[in-house]
């Protein structure tokens, strides 16, 4: 790239190198940042109570202890992650997976022992709370080891196909968070944190350090020296100045989008480069946390400046009631010539009499009462007691400007009724709620970052490895969704619509009666809505989707409902299931006893029908031989009188149209009689059946 930079258009500023350009840069905010890098020292020395001179003063030291109280309440625990699909389809079952392995990945790092986030977090907090501004930063660790591959050759020719080569495998992945102190923050002057032109940290390095980031070149041309930043020296122990190291500024430039790192010591750039990170918001790291500001410049002013005269003349008042105390003891002065009252008091025990010199003198002038005079401590009680209630005066200022109420410190009066104490308590919670929400929104913002980074630049295996998918039922069902989503989290962002949750009060001490009461309070009511919805899915089932709409929004108000909101999904997918794809309702007992006699009746009546069309065939063969017999007896009888035939024969033809005729009326009264048993038992089948069918009405 080149040295120089082309001058803004209309300034009429010279080019200048880029040494000398980000060398007034750096000044530049230093010079806008140093009245509040003073106040943070002065401030840190308060917190700590290191006083520059030897003065015995009694100091109330309430700033600190009040500091120790919002840290508590701003934040005293890891927080609960919770990553999830910005659109929550039901069915997008690829980015469900998604958000559960990028989820598991951050948790992973969060949970490991080596991991420094609830570190950074308490000393980002105490930054914030002390000196005004508290701050971290992100980066990508990636641990290599070199392979061979080995040649190849082919096993046809033998010759060779690929040549022996080395590459370097990556074996270990991690993304640090790194605590940057106050003082070691700069950003361009500006107004407002959204209008910086670039964001810078100092880094202190020795040799070392130098020589393994910018090479042995850079490193023998860099000075080692004790750092004579004045802020730095005032905040720092006398060992730590004694080390010599240099100071590297590493600068990110949201204009140019490019990392600059620079040395006042080196004349030239150390390092520059383009985006290294790729991330959407450029920086690898969260907004800062800031103290009090206004949109004239972003310079963060500490709070206890806002509370400096409070603070301040709760000491004097502390430092006047510790001198008052000391006074508070029996003192006074007596007549030196009446030696008794001195022995009195020094020698005296019970019973005992001392004598006096000159006593008709003594008791002329009035006695004991007339020779000593007494300190009167009646004075100093009453101004002790002034001095407490305006020291209390000053805690109620206090506490009404931080909203630090008794409730929140545990103090409170046996006389006060519950609902003045619930009432504190909630001025208390909305007063802290903005700070909550503040260092909640700061942790949020370095998950997603971590989260961002995790995405784009660990590999496959770095990721299915952290994320434990391989023991979930995802992948056992569905190794190819379970590739999916992994595709899915190595795409573009803008596919993937995903967003890290932390909720404030997650942060802060549980309390478990609350917690128990609100968890018995959630069961009540999801049992008392699912037995009304059992009713309606029951008549109407096609209303599960908006019953199950409307039980997720109205646990989403309950603390750790929002853990059973997959559950719900997957309930919600299998009843819809069930719905598209009923079961084969189960048989009717009555109907298939029906269906069964019918059956047997139809049986009956076909075996009865065949049974009569036997007889019937079997009545006709008979027949039809009777009159074969017949015909041959007939003849024989007409051979044998065929004499009497001829003379009978007009007789005999009659007589045999009569038996002819006689003989098919027979037959036809044999097959009407056959019909008429059988639509009888075809009737009685019907009949019965008819029976034993279940009655329509009913």
């Amino acid at each position: 790239m080149s040295d120089n930079i082309k001058s803004i258009a209309g300034t009429g500023k010279k080019p200048q190198t880029k040494y000398n350009r980000w060398n007034d840069e750096i000044t530049k905010g230093e010079k806008a940042l140093e009245k509040w890098h003073l106040r943070g020292a002065y401030i840190s020395k308060r917190y700590l109570d290191e006083r520059d001179t030897d003065v015995d003063d009694r100091k109330f030291n309430l700033f600190t202890a009040n500091t120790e109280i919002m840290m508590s309440s701003l934040y005293a625990k890891i927080p609960k992650v919770d990553v999830s699909r910005r659109f929550e389809q039901h069915m997008d079952d690829t980015a469900r997976i998604s958000a559960m392995m990028l989820e598991n990945c951050i948790k992973q790092d969060l949970e490991d022992p080596c991991s420094n986030f609830d570190q950074v977090m308490r000393y980002a907090v105490q930054d914030r709370l002390i000196d005004g501004l508290g701050m971290a930063w992100l980066r990508v660790e990636t641990e290599t080891e070199s392979k061979t591959l080995p040649q190849e050759l082919d096993p046809l020719t033998n010759e060779v196909i690929r040549e022996e080569s080395t590459y370097d495998e990556v074996t270990h992945q991690e993304v640090p968070i790194d605590f940057v102190h106050w003082n070691d923050v700069l950003w361009s002057p500006c107004r407002t944190w959204e209008e910086r032109r670039w964001v810078a940290r100092r880094v202190y390095l020795d040799y070392d350090g130098l020589e393994a980031r910018f090479g042995q070149e850079i490193a023998n041309q860099i000075p080692l020296k004790q750092q004579d930043d004045q802020t730095y020296n005032q905040i720092t122990s006398s060992t730590e100045q004694q080390q010599e190291k240099a100071c590297i500024y590493e600068i990110w430039d949201r204009v140019a989008k490019e990392v600059i790192w620079f040395s006042k010591d080196y004349k030239e750039l150390l390092d520059e480069k383009e985006d290294p990170l790729h991330l959407d918001d450029f920086e690898p790291f969260p907004k800062p946390m800031f103290a009090t500001m206004t949109t004239d410049a972003c310079v963060p002013v500490p709070d206890f400046v806002i509370l400096q005269d409070q603070y301040n003349e709760m000491d004097q008042v502390n430092n006047r009631i510790s001198l008052l105390v000391q006074a508070c003891k029996v003192v006074g002065v007596y007549d030196q010539t009446a030696t008794g009252v001195a022995r009195m008091l020094q020698e005296g025990s019970d019973n005992t009499l001392i004598p006096v010199d000159g006593w008709a003198m003594f008791a002329e002038k009035g006695g004991v009462k007339g020779v000593i005079d007494w300190l009167p401590l009646e004075v100093v009680v009453q101004a002790l007691e002034k001095l407490r209630q305006a020291r209390e005066d000053i805690k109620g200022q206090i506490y009404e400007i931080t909203g630090i109420s008794d409730i929140v410190r545990g103090d409170t009066k046996a006389s006060e009724t519950l609902g003045a104490q619930t009432l504190k308590a909630q001025f208390a919670g909305v007063r802290i709620q903005s700070k909550q929400e503040e260092v909640a929104r700061f942790a949020q913002d370095i998950l997603r970052i971590k989260g961002e980074l995790i995405c784009k630049h660990f590999t496959v295996a770095q990721i299915t490895k952290m994320s434990g998918i391989e023991y979930y039922p995802d992948f056992l069902q569905n190794p190819q969704g379970v590739q999916q989503a992994i595709q899915l989290l190595k795409s573009d962002h803008e596919t993937f619509e995903w967003r890290v949750k932390v909720q404030a009060d997650s942060l802060a001490q549980e309390n478990s009666a609350v917690n128990k009461k609100d968890k018995v309070e959630f069961t009540n009511a999801m049992a008392t809505f699912l037995q009304s919805a059992a009713t309606t899915m029951k008549a109407i089932p096609e209303s599960a989707p908006i019953i199950f709409e409307s039980l997720k929004f109205s646990i989403s108000g309950f603390k750790g409902a929002r853990e059973l909101e997959g559950v719900i999904d997957h309930t919600l997918k299998v009843i819809m299931d069930k719905i598209q794809n009923p079961p084969a309702s189960p048989p009717n007992p009555a109907v298939e006893k029906a269906k069964v006699d019918m059956q047997l009746a139809q049986q009956d009546h076909q075996l009865e029908s065949q049974g009569k069309q036997q007889d019937f065939q079997i009545a006709q063969a008979e027949a039809q031989a009777d009159l074969s017999l017949k015909q041959q007896e007939a003849q024989m009888e007409v051979r044998k009188f065929m004499m009497e035939m001829q003379q009978s024969q007009q007789e005999f033809a009659q007589l045999m149209r009569q038996n002819q005729e006689q003989f098919l009326q027979t037959i036809a009264q044999n097959a009407a009689l056959g019909r008429q048993k059988l639509d009888l038992a075809e009737a009685q089948a019907v009949a019965k059946a008819s029976s034993t069918l279940p009655n329509s009405k009913e």
